[in-house]
């Protein structure tokens, strides 16, 4: 999930984050999860959220021919979220402090989750999404142990969640990568760049909502 709370299946209808689904194929990326839950009961609403996560299919791919390591190296996810009741106008500061602050932590959760350790934010930014507002990204730093290598090793991990509303609506992506190259990991031929999965992460959080 991309916020910490209950993980009650929600009985408000939220739509999916609309996301451009054929880029992602042709690039490899498989749907790994798809659904909808209350992720937090603030004091005056509660959001409810659709996520949908990918992971990266050709990387997998690329490391089982190598070394035979069938594991998932790197996933992206976005939700869209909703508020109930539906505040009024505009969504009061407040709300919007409170749900920024409960992305952070859920993606903390969503890490750990996965087996990750010695989870810490490391840096903050801004992004422009295509809607034109400023996504407020998060960077983490963490550790996820591998057990496919010679010897068991920890792998240095690059994580990053955004967050911001259009016309009322807050989305949430991010996701996480190696930060390192697998191949020098890994001892094979197989040469990646965490540079450029970060870029690609961010390109992809751009495209949500569109």
């Amino acid at each position: 999930m991309a916020t910490s709370g209950a993980k009650t299946i929600t009985d408000v209808t939220v739509p999916e984050p609309a996301l451009p689904v054929e880029r992602l194929r042709e690039k490899g990326w498989v749907r790994i999860e798809s659904d909808q839950r209350v992720l937090a009961r603030l004091p005056v609403v509660t959001v409810h959220g659709h996520t949908v996560a990918y992971g990266d299919d050709r990387l997998r791919d690329r490391v089982i021919d190598a070394i035979g390591c069938d594991r998932s190296w790197r996933f992206f996810f976005a939700t869209r979220l909703a508020l109930s009741p539906s505040p009024p106008g505009s969504i009061p500061s407040m709300v919007v402090r409170i749900v920024r602050s409960r992305v952070r932590d859920g993606f903390a959760d969503r890490l750990r989750e996965r087996g990750f350790t010695d989870v810490s934010q490391s840096r903050r930014e801004e992004l422009r999404v295509r809607s034109g507002e400023r996504a407020s990204l998060t960077g983490y730093r963490a550790r996820d142990l591998l057990t496919c290598a010679d010897e068991p090793t920890d792998l240095p991990v690059e994580g990053w969640v955004g967050v911001w509303n259009h016309d009322g609506t807050f989305y949430v992506a991010g996701g996480a990568f190696p930060a390192v190259d697998l191949g020098d990991v890994l001892d094979v031929d197989l040469e990646t760049d965490p540079g450029t999965f970060r870029t690609e992460l961010f390109e992809l959080i751009r495209t949500v909502g569109e």
